[in-house]
């Protein structure tokens, strides 16, 4: 008969042998579960003379596949996972060995075309067709990970409890407010059945828990310190994440892939790399997931993939690449994938369906707004002065700008109308509007050459501190403390703009000490690094603006105490072109080696170069002038 096996949890006592255990299985806690007796009762026969036993689990089994559980416990996924894989911990039995193997009860080693079993015994070897497969670079996701898989007796369990910190707290976190079902819905269930899915969860939510982030600029990483020391948690996010990473390449090196869910694996694996800072690593995961959304929707072109996956690629994997897309733009030289655009209907004189639709738009046009700055740039530089700039180039600045008061138009009018339906009611969105006011403060700067352009969106930038404070509030945790990471973007990049271009000493400030509070890493964006960075120029700006004020009488003019403070910074102070780079490297183009050469500093050695502009009264124009500081920067 079953053993009496006995389970406490708070104050009831559970006996294994009593044929109601299995019902009830799934409410306990399951670090207090041993994963033997989870084996045991998902292995039930009749237990010499117990057949209830078996049936009680076998109808508990039934209901887990059949969905007739709460779907929204995380201990059920944990279980189900487990229950799903057997005897096994981390794996699953394959079901893609040869026809001959599977017959015969045995072990196949699935090699191709013929399997080693069937060759070292004469038989004939035959796989059964798949129907989708992955087409897709032979390189995606080879990834080379410097830690080697661990084993452990307890790995079971410590793979269920990382699995309800995922669920319970990194979940919603990660969605940072938008997207929320794909992570606390889509993820956890697909994570049931999927092995690589379920081990990229874990380890996402071990290295959230227990952050190891590389917060150096991006590219600029110090490769003089490689000695990492990886706690137990870690150690284990990384072996969980290469098991991950084994089990989709092999599936891809077969031809037995499903796009799908390589696709939602690519998305988690950006996840992981993100998480720790690895930016560099993350680009090129987000480039091939660009690939298979492509295929993927070739194949449903042709019928290859079924309604509810198109459906969800429409809905849900798209914009979450397409905000991706956004958020790597902050990456200098980093280019987007203009082919997402398709995706989304941009036409917004009918208005927003719905607020996904208000998202979507607004990141396409936060998109095209970075694009342009870097165009306009460029266009600048060319033509050396804005009276010479094209007049294509003040058209499509000018569309722009049309473009964001037809959204902001379009997103009211969705509110108002969401919220007369008092089961549907739908505020404005604290990220939205901030994104929002940013997008239009980078459109007015686009072709002029003055950084004063920017001091009459002094309400912008206030709208932007005051709906950054409260999209932290929100994000905070109970105990006040910010999140390591959020997947989306965030306020990082609006607060950053706002302490770079608002020249009020109060507001900026503001905006610096939000960037401080915010979450380390958004999406692709690091905001340690950059918060460090913007306070270095602030005080650069307003250092150089001093000493332009005590030689210049015609800046000692009253400024009213109910205006913006901006003025008392002046042109000449204000700085327009910065970047990070070490010589042996990459040096921007207007920072000569007679710069350095003052310094007389390593090659490796972490620069600063900025530009202003001084006004030549003969030539009646605005001339660069450049400055390069060393960095000394530890994270």
């Amino acid at each position: 008969m079953l053993p009496a096996i006995y389970i406490t949890c708070n104050t009831s006592t559970f006996d294994t042998s009593n044929v109601n255990i299995a019902p009830i299985l799934y409410i306990l806690r399951l670090d207090i579960i041993p994963l033997y007796l989870i084996r045991c009762l998902y292995g039930a026969g009749n237990y010499q003379g117990k057949p209830a036993v078996s049936q009680a689990v076998r109808i508990y089994c039934s209901k887990i596949r059949y969905g007739a559980v709460d779907l929204r416990n995380p201990n059920f996924y944990a279980l189900t996972h487990l229950l799903q894989m057997g005897g096994r911990i981390g794996a699953v039995k394959s079901r893609s060995g040869c026809k001959t193997c599977k017959i015969r009860r045995v072990k196949c080693g699935e090699e191709k075309p013929n399997c080693l079993r069937c060759s070292s015994t004469g038989r004939k070897c035959e796989y059964e067709g798949r129907g989708e497969t992955l087409r897709a670079p032979s390189t995606l996701f080879a990834l080379t990970l410097g830690h080697k898989p661990s084993l452990s007796r307890n790995a079971g369990q410590r793979e269920c409890r990382a699995f309800e910190y995922y669920f319970q707290h990194v979940s919603q976190h990660l969605a940072g407010g938008m997207n929320v079902d794909f992570w606390t819905g889509v993820v956890p269930q697909i994570s049931r059945s999927e092995p690589a899915v379920w081990n990229a969860v874990i380890a996402i939510s071990a290295l959230y828990e227990n952050p190891k982030q590389c917060m150096d600029f991006h590219f600029l990483r110090d490769r003089r310190n490689k000695a990492h020391l990886l706690n137990h948690d870690q150690q284990d996010a990384l072996t969980w994440y290469s098991r991950s990473i084994a089990s989709v390449s092999s599936q891809v090196q077969r031809g037995s892939a499903d796009p799908y869910i390589a696709l939602i694996s690519c998305a988690l694996f950006i996840c992981v790399e993100t998480t720790q800072g690895h930016m560099e690593q993350a680009l090129e995961l987000y480039r091939q997931g660009i690939t298979l959304i492509l295929d993927l929707r070739a194949q449903i072109g042709h019928g290859a993939v079924s309604i509810s996956k198109g459906v969800l690629l429409e809905r849900s994997i798209v914009p979450l690449f397409l905000r991706l897309g956004t958020s790597s733009l902050t990456i200098s030289g980093t280019r987007f994938p203009i082919e997402l655009f398709a995706f989304v209907e941009t036409d917004m004189t009918a208005g927003f369906a719905s607020v996904d639709a208000a998202r979507s738009n607004m990141s396409i046009l936060a998109t095209e707004v970075i694009l342009f700055e870097r165009e306009a740039n460029l266009h600048l530089r060319e033509v050396g002065a804005e009276p010479a700039v094209s007049p294509e180039m003040v058209a499509k600045k000018e569309a722009l700008r049309v473009r964001l008061v037809e959204w902001h138009r379009a997103y009211t009018n969705l509110c108002q109308r969401k919220r007369s339906v008092p089961t549907l009611p739908i505020y404005p969105e604290p990220i939205l509007l901030t994104y929002h006011a940013t997008a239009l403060i980078c459109v007015t700067g686009c072709l002029k050459q003055q950084q004063t352009v920017f001091d009459v969106h002094f309400a912008d930038f206030a709208t932007i501190v005051a709906q950054s404070r409260l999209i932290l509030d929100a994000l905070a945790c109970p105990n006040g403390v910010q999140p390591p990471f959020i997947f989306e973007m965030s306020v990082g990049v609006p607060l950053a703009m706002t302490v770079l271009r608002c020249r009020d000493p109060i507001l900026r400030r503001r905006a610096l000490d939000l960037l401080r509070r915010a979450p380390p890493i958004q999406g692709f964006f690091k905001c340690v690094p950059v918060a460090l960075l913007s306070e270095m120029l602030m005080k650069l700006e307003e250092g150089y603006g001093l000493t332009v004020r005590e030689n210049t009488a015609a800046l000692s003019q009253k400024v009213e105490a109910t205006t913006s403070q901006a003025v008392l910074i002046p042109e000449e102070a204000r700085i327009h072109d910065y970047g990070i780079f070490r010589p042996n490297e990459w040096q921007p183009p207007w920072i000569t080696n007679k710069d350095l050469a003052a310094f007389s500093l390593s090659p490796t050695q972490l620069y600063l170069g900025v530009s202003r502009r001084q006004y030549d009264k003969e030539s009646r124009t605005w001339r660069p002038i450049y400055q390069c500081i060393p960095l000394e920067v530890n994270f």
